[in-house]
Parts: C-alpha cells; structure tokens; sequence
C-alpha cells in the first residue's frame, strides 16, 4: 500500500524531519533547510509557528538546554527556540569567517559567553564553539586589540566589554592541549600582552564591589566609585550590568566578566608551560626527613616533584551549570542579573590550598608607573615560589559576643578586626580577645565534614572570621584540596 507523505499527520512529518537532522550532529540543520526547500507544502509545514515542538527538539539535539530550561522554564525556551538557534548560529559564523569588525560582534561574544555558562556535561555548546575554531579567532581578536589599542593608551590595553568577553571564553574553552600546542613565541607575546591586566591591579579592578562595600558604607553609592574609575586617566575594566538578549527575544541583565580575573589564568597557564622541571643540582636531599637530619634548610627534591605535579594551573574539568539562580526566580523576575559572583557560603574555603605565586620586584611608587614597560625592565624580576595555605572559617551566632569593629575604615588593612586582635586555639574553636581584654569571645571552627543539614542547625550565623597559615608543601599539606 503506497503511503503519501503530504497525507501523513503533522508529528509525523515532523518526526521524520527530526531524524533527518541527526545525520549532523553540529554545525546549523542544512537537512530542515532542504526540507523546506521541496515544496511549498513542505516550506509551510515546517515554518516556526507550524513546528515549534520540532524546533525545540533540533535545538535541544544541537546545544545543551538543561541550563536555559531551568533558569526559563521549558515553555519559554519551546517559544524562543527557532530564534535562539538562529543566532547562535549566527554567531558561530562570525567566529568562522574571522569576521572581527561585525557590527553583532558584541552580541555573538555575549552569545558564546552564555553557551558556556550553560555548558552541560554533553558540552554540546562547547562542541559547537569548538568546531569552527572560536579559539583561534579569540587568539587573533586579543592580540590585535591588546595590542593596537594599547598604542593609543600609553602602552595599557583598554579592556572594553569585548575584550573582557573574549578574555573570559578564551580561558573557559582552552584546555592542556590547546596550551600545549601554543607556540612558544606566541606564547610569550601573549604573556607580554596579560601582563599588566594581571599585576596592575590598581588599574584593573578583580572585584564588581566599590570601596565603598569595605567600608560599611551605603550601597546606593553610584557607581562612579569603582576603584578603577576614580582616576581619570585608568580604563574602566568592571563594568556594571548589561541589558542583553539571554534567549531568543528574552532579555535579561548580564554582568560581564571581570577580564583580570581570567588574564590571571590565561597568564599563569603560560606560565607553568615554560617551566623548567628539573631539579637543580645543588639539591642533594631526596626527602624532607633527610634534610632535616642532615640540618639542612630549604627544599628538597620531593618538594621540587610535589610543586611540579600538583601546583600548576588547572583546567575544569567541563564548565557546569551555574544554578545559583532558581528557574522560579529568574522566569518571574525580569531584574534578576545574570552572571553575578556567586555568594559566599560557609564552609566553600575551610580546607588546604595550594598553588603558584608570583611577584614582580618593583621597587618603587605606584603612581610612578607610567606605562606597562616596566613589567619588562631588567632590574624588574618576576619571583615564583609554591603557595601552600591551610584555611579556616570560624563563626559566631550571637551579636553580643562577635568581635567589636573598632574602626570602620580599616576594611582593606585590617579586616575590621581590632589591630591589637589576639587569638588563642581552643578544643573547638578560636580565642579573640585584645590586649586590654575589652572583650572575650570564642567562635567555633567549621569542620569539612560538617552536613548540610547541620549548617542549617545555625540560621543565625552573624558574623565569620577567616585565618590563613601557610603550611610545608610535604609535611604540614595532609590530603589535596581541589
């Protein structure tokens, strides 16, 4: 019996055009166009507002949709999928064709941004961005703004929400493979160029908070206050809140990334690519025991290894979904702004860290740097040394025995803390008095293995103080930290 395709229901039809795009997998469905290019029965079939649930089915099959579908809820995502396929699309075809002076450059960068913060453990967004070499059109963007711009500004780069999107992806899509096949002296034009978004930071803030934050100050200050708009002649590198397109015609508020904090990682990971790792002749003890009896001072060849193989920067293993808005907030709630730093949550830093430090040596007065050439001046020398720090968080769930705030101004220097603070180590917390004991008061430790349901047991946290010790990179480290 034959069967007539214009005669079949619509989910039927629809179906079969559904599996006609499985054929590939990534890049734009050149399968629906030709669909649609039979006839004109097919063509009006498969128009958006005859095929939304196909629409929806290709955009869900070409790019991660748990991430929109919990933040929109999934009848919003079902209406505005045919135009958020078509722009992501779009976008990928400006990074494809090296397109850098498009006029919806801002908006693909924006585009891009969010596939990654909506990247799923499938990373069928990072797939996409992937495979027409987004990396690489990223690569040539930053060098050419970095550099050119940077002529015209006494030798600073000017970090303008494209090039704060572009450092932000570049960092989240690379990967040890991509770094490694860098080659070295585009490597090191590159670190050149990161430099002084990454050390100068009186420049180029790493924080969206004004002073005034650390200052008990009121939060209606605007936001001319910023650390890095003060100055007349400093760039602006924290940007406030966009209003952007999330998805599809769905507009939200989106803060753009802070460019420094992703230099810094962008930096460090060249960095480690140019180490040496062999351990220098003159360290003749294997372990620290040896060294120790032997009264020797210094490191040891195990803690050449140890920095080696555990302290470089690390890649994600894949970007997760950031959850930290509820799909019941954000779908109700149009001034809800997305990207925002997380929150800080009891317990997130208790535990050991370690890592790299690096310094530059310079010797002299901020405001006497003028240009970023003295990152590069020989009498400049950049220092690097392992990082090991061993973190504690202690909390207090009485307003009447916190620790006073005797200054308001004394945020940055000393925390609000006293400055003749004096802390003593107790069976479960931590000790705070001053020397002429005006106060006494313990806070209890955080413990790592602490549930959540016990961290609910105290809603009424009202004040947390954070210690830092460095510890010995064998000795003192315990178990890693991730």
């Amino acid at each position: 019996m034959s069967c007539n395709i214009f005669r079949a229901p619509p989910e039927v039809f629809h179906k079969i055009v559904f599996f006609a795009t499985l054929a590939s997998p990534l890049g734009p469905p050149k399968e629906l166009l030709n669909c649609m290019l039979v006839c004109r029965i097919f063509w009006e079939r498969l128009l958006p507002k005859n095929a939304s649930q196909l629409y929806f089915l290709i955009f869900a099959q070409k790019f991660d949709a748990r991430g929109p579908i919990y933040r929109l809820t999934k009848d919003v995502i079902h209406e505005h999928a045919p135009l958020e396929m078509r722009r992501r699309f779009e976008a990928i075809h400006i990074f494809k064709n090296r397109m850098f002076d498009h006029p919806g450059l801002t908006e693909a960068l924006w585009i891009a941004y969010l596939m990654v913060e909506d990247s799923d453990t499938s990373q069928k967004n990072i797939k996409q961005l992937l495979r027409v070499g987004t990396l690489t059109f990223l690569d040539s963007y930053l060098r050419s703004r970095l550099k050119d711009d940077a002529g015209d500004n006494l030798g600073w780069p000017i970090v303008d929400e494209n090039v704060s999107l572009a450092i932000a992806l570049a960092w989240t899509l690379a990967s040890p493979r991509v770094m490694g096949s860098e080659h070295p002296d585009a490597r090191t034009e590159m670190v050149t160029m990161l430099k002084p978004i990454t050390f100068a930071s009186f420049r180029y803030s790493i924080s969206c908070l004004s002073p005034d934050s650390f200052e008990f100050a009121d939060s209606s200050h605007p936001l001319t206050s910023f650390l890095n708009m003060t100055h007349p002649s400093y760039p602006i590198s924290a940007y406030p809140p966009q209003q952007i397109d999330y998805f599809g015609a769905v507009k939200r508020k989106a803060r753009p990334p802070l460019a420094a904090i992703f230099a810094t990682l962008l930096y460090f990971v060249r960095v480690d690519a140019e180490f040496v790792t062999e351990i220098p002749a003159h360290v003749t003890c294997e372990t620290r025991a040896e060294a120790i009896q032997q009264g020797l001072e210094g490191p040891c060849a195990e803690d050449f290894r140890h920095f080696f193989n555990h302290c470089r920067t690390r890649f994600a293993d894949f970007p997760g979904i950031d959850v930290g808005i509820q799909s019941s907030s954000i779908a109700t709630n149009p001034d809800t702004i997305l990207c925002q730093p997380s929150f800080y949550r009891l317990g997130s830093l208790t535990g050991q860290w370690q890592g790299m430090f690096i310094m530059h040596g310079i010797y002299s007065d901020v405001s006497a740097i003028h240009t970023p050439a003295v990152f590069d001046h020989p009498s400049v020398l950049e220092t690097r040394r392992p990082f090991y720090l061993t973190i504690e968080e202690h909390y207090c769930c009485d307003t009447r025995y916190t620790v006073p705030v005797n200054r308001k101004q004394n945020a940055i220097q000393e925390a609000w803390l006293p400055e003749d603070i004096q802390a003593r180590q107790t069976p479960g917390g931590i000790e705070f008095t001053d020397e002429g004991g005006t106060f006494l008061t313990t806070y209890t430790t955080h413990v790592r293995c602490d549930s959540e349901s016990s961290l609910r047991e105290h809603p009424s946290i009202v004040d947390i103080i954070i210690t830092a010790k460095a510890c010995h990179p064998i000795s003192d480290r315990g178990e890693k930290q991730d």
